[in-house]
């Protein structure tokens, strides 16, 4: 079983290897990690031959694709870990080499970026040189500033200059009132500069009469420059692209790409970014990695209610229950979250649905009462290593309170678990309804969390 603890600075030296990745993304870079470890929660683990290393993620387990010799065998790891948590396992900064790897072991994957942490890059040659009409702006105030401040300096620091360094940033965060992300920000940097020799960290400084106005810093990865702080004070008028130019220039100049990291969804950043004309934005690719099973379900006939397929023909009627706000409270998945630029319609459900069972990840069934009627929809998915699965129902607001519910869910337990050792069951805590209607279907409840019972059903 591995055996995660948190990251340390100690444990610099025997990670530096494994970051062997050929990618440009930010995430790629040591830095980044051992930066941010304090906000993500991140542990390492040490297996026989290479690292694993998780973070949390809004609560969820997020884990760095494995580096290092034998990485089947730490996938192996990681599906052992994660056994009585699901039948999904996500994988964060995934780039193609991993999408490889991981394809070759799971049968279904889902691919997830946002926008807000696509990476910013650029050719180094031209933050360095401010080129070309699109950089009359920045060259502008770097000329002012160098014209302004004459006797301005340029020059790295040291571990000797970090109660400057750190007093600078204290008069910068004191600037403005900021937000509690931005707060976090600054314990990162202190984190980071708190390890700045066993990083191998590239710095610089740059002084007006002996004053610190800017600071950057950053590392190399492959053929590209990312930087992870930069800031100036702002009564210093061009202080911000007079140390962008000078370290792209000073650091870069044997480098092909600078990557100025993302705006995580600030629009301020992004304005400001894309002002200095980014050649790509790289995803920070997200791959869920879906435990697949075959399941074979036959029609389920109860005294009031039919259990089947659906068609085409009910993709109406289902669209209007996955898309029923208040009916989904407690179903704890939001259709918008995948929806991307289709419209939440038939059509876009009649895929999905369809898609899902393709790749054996989820069986959706159709409820219906004997005449006919739309009542709901009952899912068998979330399949587990020891081949277990879990069952999920939600009904129409029509057709709530007249015990459908539990008359489904109980019909459709009884015969999933012919095929399956083990079913799993769980609720929101304020969804008393769905916990009786659980209970009623013959499962047990387990534990609990803050928000949440968990319950199974043996075979």
């Amino acid at each position: 079983m591995l055996d995660f603890r948190k990251i340390d600075k100690k444990d610099i030296s025997a990670l530096r290897p494994y970051y062997r990745s050929a990618a440009r993304i930010c995430s790629k870079a040591i830095g980044v990690t051992y930066m941010w470890a304090d906000y993500f929660d991140t542990e390492i683990a040490f297996y026989d031959g290479g690292v694993i290393i998780k973070e949390d993620f809004f609560g969820e387990d997020v884990f760095m694709p494995p580096q290092g010799e034998d990485r089947l065998e730490a996938l192996r790891l990681i599906e052992e870990y994660e056994r009585e948590k699901g039948g999904e396992i996500t994988f964060s900064s995934v780039d193609d080499d991993d999408l490889a790897l991981l394809s070759s072991r799971y049968p279904a994957i889902e691919i997830k970026s946002h926008r807000d942490y696509a990476d910013y890059l650029y050719l180094a040659s031209d933050l360095a040189e401010y080129k070309g009409k699109k950089y009359h702006g920045q060259k502008n105030h770097r000329n002012r500033f160098m014209k302004e401040y004459p006797s301005y300096k340029f020059l790295p620091f040291t571990k000797e200059d970090l109660p400057e360094i750190y007093a600078f940033l204290e008069e910068h965060k004191a600037l403005a009132p900021r937000s509690k992300e931005e707060e976090i920000e600054y314990d990162a940097c202190r984190r980071l500069l708190g390890a700045m020799d066993e990083l191998s960290l590239l710095t610089a400084m740059i002084r007006v009469d002996k004053k610190i106005v800017a600071i950057s810093v950053g590392e190399v990865l492959n053929d590209t420059l990312i930087v992870h702080i930069e800031k100036a004070l702002a009564a210093y008028s061009g202080a911000y692209p007079t140390m962008c130019s000078l370290f792209a220039a000073h650091y870069g100049k044997d480098l092909t790409y600078i990557n100025r990291e993302d705006d995580a969804g600030d629009m301020g950043l992004r304005t400001s970014k894309t002002q200095y004309h980014p050649i790509e934005l790289l995803e920070k690719r997200m791959a869920v990695c879906h435990l697949s099973q075959r399941v074979d379900l036959p029609a389920i006939f109860t005294e009031r209610l039919i259990i089947d397929r659906f068609a085409s023909t009910d993709m109406e009627a289902y669209a209007a229950l996955a898309t029923d706000e208040e009916r989904n409270r407690y179903w704890g998945y939001d259709y918008k979250v995948d929806l991307g630029e289709d419209r939440a319609d038939a059509a876009h459900f009649d895929r999905v649905l369809t898609e899902d069972e393709g790749r054996g990840i989820a069986y959706s069934r159709k409820i219906t009462d004997r005449e006919g009627r739309f009542v709901g929809e009952a899912v068998l998915y979330n399949f587990r290593l020891d081949g277990s699965a879990e069952l999920g129902l939600r009904i129409t607001a029509d057709c709530a309170g007249r015990g459908y519910g539990r008359e489904a869910y109980r019909a459709l337990a009884d015969e999933a678990i012919k095929i399956f050792p083990r079913l799993h069951a769980r609720c929101y805590k304020e969804n008393a309804p769905s916990r009786a209607m659980i209970l009623s279907a013959g499962f047990q409840e387990r534990r609990e969390n803050s928000e949440m019972y968990f319950f199974s059903r043996e075979k």
